[in-house]
């Protein structure tokens, strides 16, 4: 491979003088999965052209593999074991809050959709799990894509087994409470009639579980799982909701399916699951379906990470970090280890009183000076609407002033016309007319009035109560006819008077709209200054919250240490001593204050809303891109060990194929009694070095026993007399009345019915977990302490003894290499692959300590079910008791069955933990070893070949063999070369000589350097191992 030479390190094996001694090289490729090198993205690139580069190698072996004089077919194998390494891996996330926390909202905006999955506007129905991944499909027609599945036959008839538990009373009739929907008999009804909503009540009495579960309609769905593709994600929603929501009034009987569903899979290309993040809706783990209920369980043990969604209008006052949605789920937490995977997210910061807020937060003083501008501004609006309201009823008057006008002209224009036609006419008489009358305008109502938008059109109707009559007058009279002179005086003083009122409204208009322009500005920079402060209140409220259920978070977490240590060991618990820095607990939390309707709105959505997005002045400020941008950062850890750990072994093979290719047969300078010499003292050095690794392993096993020993089983044997005395306590309390906390008859029998788990009206019970809750409590904290202090502690000390061996082992195993100055290029290969090694072996301790969280997650869960089982009895018996007396005899059998198998049940369900425990110790011994085996075996292959040649016991490799290893030859050792696209120059060693840096530039100009015989060769098999584009 082709490498940049550094300075003799002597902690390899090599001596200080450099013309004796071939230094350490650090190719492209061990750069690139050092340490130092974090980056997922640039790691998942060297990934990627690594699989080109092992596709490009497989060629030229696919080619020989079938004759047997080759090692193609074992190259094979190993590139393929490689190739598997590849696959990317997958972060779950689960996303769990109460109802009305906005949990969907938050995923939709997240997902940057307005509105993607799927709602059941049956609130008292749990809905399924909903699981949101990347859509990988390149496809046009299936942008968005989604999978329901279906539960089975046998999963249904259990349900519905359990639906008529609720639904059915003790005279064989529907309860009458299944027409409240809050109720158990109300959800069981809303069921059953959904999926089959042309049952009567009498027919669903007279029909089984069983008969129902055969319904043609209803069984070609069960076990099923229906795909759905659309090009928005509008139509992917219309589609989805078809199976999940329940419809209120179903009209039509047709089924619905929302019952029947398992889980649903939605796949959408959102940029903040590119990464691997998969995002899942866990409505909760207790549901009544019990394959739901599986599903969910599993979704929480298989969590890499947890958001917990809560309101910030409820998050602080409810607590919400502390309880942290229960005792029973954040005691999971601590078995788990999970603690530190969970990320807080206080939704609904829109939602905010400023006034409330400025007073609760104490920031009176900070927004004072611009909410007295506020104030002052709107006292200059309302002053400014009072003066517009007063020109509006002086406009009004000039109106009513020119229709009088008009009137009397027109009165004084027909005299006119009287006249002219030789009529003697009068001057009418001042005697008050009826007249138009515009509708009155109370002054009473500006206040009202002011209140209008100053945009509006002024509404000036004119409304008239009669028509005008003409003057009658008697020819008797004794008034003067009018003149020719006078009526045309009398006219133009009207014209004049008219044109002069006219004016006069036009002044008044020019000021109303003067004024409308006034406000419009006052009220704009009334609005910019609210805005203000209300982005001031709610980024206040934000960290105040943040800091708040961080330091509840921590404080939550502390309770429960301590109680657990009080009751494990009450005697040297010590209150003042903190069991662990919760300081550093609370900054270590994630907490996220976030709008989604105000991400939505400011993202151009939300169009048939009327949401003011005020106090918001980007999206940045709805911390919705910092919660995706969250979501991308959870995967990288995962993400840069995996790509690691396949750099890592690449490098490892690349470097086992170089030395195998290089040897020809002809460099070893050595006589056969020196090789057969040589082999004997190296395969002795590797006996040495199996048998050291196998004491190592040994002792990592017994030490990995004495922590389950101290931490867990010890306390067996102390806790078990604790759940047995508290047995029958906690069976009677679940009769006791309802006033003392105890269950009424109806969800008594219900979690009966369940085998003892049940989540009613009432709320969630579990009573197999409140009987061995008095184990499970104590044990806490040494399970913690077990599984994520001690056993990665005693893996540490393991990994530390197999590196310092394997650093041992290569300088004694070259050392006789070294002093004769001899296989100069080998022992170059020998120390890269030594320190591919010791990153290997760092990926062991990683990849055991993984499958060993997984184990004990299992391990942890497998308490209660064998409580559960020993208590079917009971729960079967309770359920089977019918008429008068049945509650007492219920509670009567309960609890004579806890008293006789309560000294054996919690023994068995330790002893059922403690085989899993000890299986997990043996399996991780197993895969220690398998992985020390097989570095051995590396060894070996290796260091033979290089010290003493591969075939040294037989007559030397194949012609065929020969060949292949010169075909492999210049591939490989231009094959580093593919990486160096990938490391700047400035990462580049510095301190391997001006030599070796012009080497590194002449290659990365001009490509590896090769021999004439290898240009030959390299150009005869014309195989491209340049990264396409």
């Amino acid at each position: 491979m082709a490498a940049v030479k550094c300075e003799p390190v002597d902690e390899a094996g090599f001596k200080a003088d450099e013309q004796h001694s071939p230094a350490p090289t650090v190719s492209y490729l061990q750069q690139l999965v050092s340490e130092h090198a974090t980056s997922p993205d640039l790691l998942e690139k060297g990934v990627g052209l690594g699989i080109r580069l092992l596709k490009s190698l497989k060629e030229p072996l696919e080619a020989v593999a079938p004759l047997n004089t080759t090692q193609a077919s074992q190259w094979l194998k190993s590139i393929g074991d490689l190739e598997a390494l590849a696959a990317p891996t997958r972060t779950i996330v689960g996303v769990v809050g109460n109802t009305g926390a906005g949990k969907s909202s938050v995923i939709s905006a997240v997902l940057d959709e307005e509105r993607l999955l799927p709602t059941n506007c049956m609130r008292a129905c749990t809905a399924s799990p909903t699981e949101i991944s990347y859509n990988h499909s390149e496809d046009p027609a299936e942008l968005y894509r989604a999978e329901v599945e279906f539960i089975t036959v046998d999963d249904w008839v259990k349900e519905l087994r359990a639906l008529y538990s609720d639904l059915i009373d003790g005279n064989g009739e529907v309860s009458r409470e299944c027409a409240n929907q809050d109720s158990d008999a109300g959800v069981a009804y809303a069921k059953i009639k959904a999926v089959y909503p042309k049952m009567t009540k009498e027919m669903i009495t007279q029909t089984t579980p069983e008969a129902l579960a055969n319904d043609v309609a209803v069984r070609s769905v069960l076990g099923t799982v229906k795909k759905l593709r659309a090009t928005t994600a509008a139509s992917l929603y219309r589609q989805l909701q078809d199976y999940v929501d329940s419809k209120e009034k179903n009209t039509e009987k047709r089924i619905e399916f929302w019952p029947l569903i398992k889980v649903v899979r939605i796949y959408t290309k959102a940029s903040a699951l590119a990464t691997g993040v998969c995002l899942v809706d866990l409505p909760g783990v207790q549901d009544s379906n019990a394959a739901r209920a599986a599903v969910a369980a599993n979704y929480m043990k298989a969590c890499t990470a947890l958001w917990i969604v809560a309101p910030i209008t409820r998050a602080v006052d409810d607590k919400t970090a502390k309880s942290l949605l229960g005792d029973s789920f954040r005691r999971q937490l601590k078995y788990d280890g999970t603690y530190s995977a969970v990320t807080f997210i206080c939704s609904k910061t829109d939602d905010i009183s400023v006034t409330e807020a400025a007073e609760s937060l104490g920031i009176e003083d900070e927004i004072s000076e611009s909410w007295s501008r506020i104030q002052e501004l709107s006292e200059c609006i309302r002053q400014q609407r009072s003066d517009m309201a007063d020109l509006r009823d002086e406009r009004d008057a000039c109106n009513d002033l020119i229709d009088n006008i008009e009137q009397t002209w027109d009165k004084w224009e027909a005299l006119g016309s009287k006249l002219a036609n030789g009529t003697a006419v009068f001057a009418p008489s001042n005697s008050p007319t009826k007249k138009r009358k515009r509708q009155a305008k109370p002054k009473g109502s500006r206040k009202n009035r002011s209140s209008v938008d100053p945009d509006s059109d002024f509404s000036d109707s004119d409304n008239y109560d009669g028509s005008d009559k003409e003057n009658q007058e008697s020819p008797g009279g004794d008034r003067e006819p009018l003149t020719a002179d006078q009526v045309d005086a009398k006219l133009a003083s009207l014209k004049a008077e008219k044109k002069e009122v006219r004016a006069k409204k036009k002044e008044i208009e020019e000021r109303v709209s003067t004024i409308r322009d006034e406000i419009k500005k006052l009220v704009s920079e009334r609005e910019v200054l609210l805005a203000e402060v209300k982005a001031i209140c709610i980024q206040g409220r934000n960290e105040y919250s943040r800091r708040a259920i961080k330091q509840d978070f921590a404080m939550g977490i502390k309770e429960l240490d301590q109680e657990n240590a009080a009751e494990e060991d009450e005697a040297t618990f010590d209150p003042e001593v903190d069991l662990r820095d919760y300081d550093a607990v609370a900054a270590s939390l994630p907490v996220f204050c976030v709008s989604s309707r105000a991400f939505q709105k400011l993202s151009g959505r939300l169009q048939k809303d009327d949401f003011n997005a005020a106090g918001f002045q980007s999206v940045d400020d709805t911390e919705i891109p910092q919660l995706q941008a969250h979501a991308r950062k959870l995967t990288e850890v995962g993400r840069a060990a995996n790509s690691r750990r396949f750099l890592n072994n690449l490098a490892q093979l690349l470097n086992s194929m170089l030395m195998w290719a290089s040897d020809d047969g002809t460099g070893s300078t050595l006589s056969d009694t020196d090789k057969a010499e040589e082999e004997r003292r190296l395969r002795k050095q590797l006996h040495s070095l199996e048998k050291d690794l196998g004491i190592a392993l040994q002792e990592c096993t017994a030490s990995l026993n004495q922590v389950l020993e101290e931490n867990i089983f010890e306390k067996f044997e102390r806790y078990i007399p604790m759940a047995v005395d508290a047995a029958l306590p906690t069976a009677t309390q679940w009769g006791a009345p309802r006033s003392m906390g105890g269950l009424c008859w109806a969800t008594y029998k219900a979690t009966c019915r369940r085998n003892g788990v049940f989540s009613g009206s009432s709320g969630p019970r579990d009573f197999n977990d409140e009987l061995f809750s008095p184990i499970s409590k104590q044990l806490a904290n040494g399970w913690e302490r077990a599984f994520q202090r001690r056993l990665p502690s005693t893996l540490d000390n393991f990994i530390k003894a197999l590196r310092k061996r394997l650093e041992t082992f290569h300088r004694e195993a070259t050392e006789r290499a070294r002093e004769r100055g001899t296989h100069y290029d080998g022992l170059t290969m020998l120390a890269q692959q030594l320190q591919a090694h010791s990153n290997g072996i760092s990926d062991i301790r990683e990849a055991v300590i993984e499958a060993t969280q997984e184990l004990q997650r299992n391990a942890n869960r497998a308490f209660t079910p064998v409580i559960q089982q020993e208590m079917i009895p009971a729960y079967d018996g309770c359920f089977a008791e019918r008429g008068p007396g049945s509650f007492m005899r219920m509670k009567e059998l309960m609890q004579k069955h806890v008293t006789e198998n309560r000294d054996t049940m919690f023994r068995m369900a330790t002893d059922v933990v403690r085989i899993q425990l000890l299986s997990l110790c043996r399996q991780v011994a197993g895969d220690l070893s398998a992985q020390v085996n097989d570095l051995k075996a590396q060894l070996a292959r290796d260091y033979l070949a290089v010290l003493v040649g591969a075939d040294a016991a037989s007559k030397g490799p194949s012609r065929a063999e020969l060949m292949l290893r010169a075909e492999m030859a210049p591939l490989l050792a231009k094959a580093d070369q593919v990486f160096a696209e990938l490391i700047p120059d400035q990462a580049l060693p510095n301190h391997g000589g001006s030599a070796a840096r012009r080497e590194v530039e002449d290659i990365r100009s001009n490509g590896p350097l090769k021999s004439e015989s290898d240009a030959t060769i390299q150009d005869s098999i014309m195989v491209k191992t340049e990264p396409e584009e």
